[in-house]
């Protein structure tokens, strides 16, 4: 198996008590199914510090993140005492400081705020996704049987559109779109540069491309609103 084929295992912090531990799981969740689906898998951690065999066999031969909530860091220290030292560590209460103050600590009652939030701590998940795996030297040269991998980490159904005459998908659309709809960008072509510029974060656009994508990408976000 090729560096570039390695898979980050992410551990998200289990806790319900606070806004953060919600907004770790949905972030982890964000970068699973849209930001980094091919080189990501969850680690269930209840399941891990149940003794799963596979899910901590898995942390002990593939780099491996942690997302706690509060600098209690249940979920690293549940990791490092079975499995050992994590390669990337985030606490989402110093990523987010007061920004978490007017989130709720239900995804059902999930406001604006909530979803920003969210989207701040996928991003800088994301980023220690790339940040490990630039690093990562030895890799194991095949699953092993004894791998778990949770059902939440495969990735979403892409969205697609028509370029020219080729049909493309674009993995994650609705979400890209949900994402615009939350940051207000308006279903006109107004909004279709940033449009663009959003769907440009997860897909490749040659700069040859843009004027098409620009025109097809601002029709269908056009539709997702009227659906709403």
């Amino acid at each position: 198996m090729s560096p570039e084929m390695t898979k980050v295992g992410i551990v998200s912090c289990s806790g319900e008590s606070i806004a953060e531990g919600t907004i770790s799981r949905l972030a982890t969740r964000r970068v699973l199914e849209l930001l980094r689906p091919d080189k990501t898998v969850t680690i269930c951690l209840p399941l891990f510090v149940a003794g799963s065999e596979g899910e901590q066999n898995f942390a002990k031969t593939h780099p491996t993140i942690t997302i706690d909530g509060c600098p209690k860091q249940c979920a690293r220290w549940g990791t490092e005492q079975r499995s050992g030292p994590v390669s990337g560590a985030l606490i989402v209460s110093e990523i987010l400081g007061t920004a978490a103050k007017g989130c709720s600590r239900s995804s059902r009652s999930a406001s604006k705020p909530d979803k920003e939030a969210v989207w701040i701590v996928a991003e800088h998940v994301a980023a220690e996704v790339d940040r490990v795996l630039a690093e990562v030297t030895n890799v194991p040269s095949e699953k092993t049987s004894t791998e778990v991998e949770c059902a939440c980490s495969r990735p979403l159904a892409g969205g697609t559109v028509t370029i020219g005459r080729t049909t493309v998908t674009i993995p994650g659309l609705h979400l890209i779109f949900e994402q615009c709809l939350d940051r207000s960008i308006p279903a006109d072509e107004s909004g279709s540069k940033d449009l663009l510029e959003a769907v440009k974060i997860y897909h490749r656009i040659l700069p040859e491309e843009e004027t098409e994508y620009r025109n097809v990408l601002l029709s269908a976000y056009c539709k997702f609103r009227q659906g709403k």
